[in-house]
């Protein structure tokens, strides 16, 4: 798994539900609001350690995860990506690679129902 570092301002705001939560355009990655192809994002707080280095980042030490929403122009329309993101000591935030992996499946024709209704970017139910 590769990890950069970025910019989430979700990070801190993020509810410690365990559930997914909306999470509006303005809190995603600054790489993710250009991408207009996504048009939701949910985000999970895991609640993982800190990590000590960018040498020691791994998933134990994951403290939020986003599943994204992607549309495609073929079908299947939706896909769907999870992100791990991770915090160091110092307070960089860094980013796991995209996950396609996710309990609920890749790809879809319609919105899973695990994932809350609702329009955060662009998106429609």
């Amino acid at each position: 798994m590769e990890w950069k570092e970025v910019s989430l301002p979700a990070f801190e705001t993020t509810l410690s539900t365990g559930q997914n939560q909306p999470l509006p355009r303005e809190y995603w990655a600054k790489w993710a609001q250009m991408k207009y192809d996504y048009p939701d994002a949910w985000s999970t707080w895991v609640g993982g350690p800190l990590a000590m280095s960018t040498g020691t980042l791994s998933t134990g030490n994951v403290q939020v995860s986003i599943d994204m929403e992607r549309m495609s122009e073929w079908p299947p329309f939706r896909r769907y990506y999870r992100y791990h993101y991770v915090k160091i000591i110092d307070g960089r935030v860094f980013q796991s690679s995209p996950i396609k992996d996710v309990e609920y499946g890749h790809h879809h024709e319609r919105r899973p129902t695990c994932l809350p209704s609702y329009i955060t970017g662009l998106g429609e139910v």
